[in-house]
């Protein structure tokens, strides 16, 4: 079995190996260009989402009540919380005003050991 190999292996010239490398990295490049814009077609796709959502959306009437004023955001961080906490502490409000919104309140941040 070794020999079959052997023989395989000694019909391939460094030019031939050299001319399939070449062909190799050609066929991996085109492929991540491909998936560079598959990926960056993802933006009109969020972008069609939102203007079909906003099209079947009922159309308000003049007679609804106005909006409720937005509340102040939650505080950067309590008073005697310094350095790498504080940073912890702006993370943590950060994370939750992203998720939640503007008008999320936190009331409570304990450290645990």
């Amino acid at each position: 079995m070794n020999y079959l190999f052997t023989i395989a292996a000694s019909d391939i010239g460094i030019g031939e190996a050299l001319g399939n490398m070449i062909v190799g990295f050609g066929v991996v490049f085109v492929v991540l260009l491909f998936l560079c814009g598959v990926i960056s077609l993802f933006k009109f796709v969020g972008k069609l989402d939102k203007s079909s959502q906003k099209a079947k959306a009922p159309v308000k009437t003049a007679a609804a009540k106005p909006a409720a004023p937005a509340k102040a955001a939650a505080p950067a961080a309590p008073a005697g919380v310094g350095g790498e906490d504080g940073a912890v502490v702006a993370a943590i409000l950060a994370a939750v005003a992203q998720q939640c919104g503007p008008n999320a309140k936190v009331t409570s941040i304990t450290k645990c050991n």
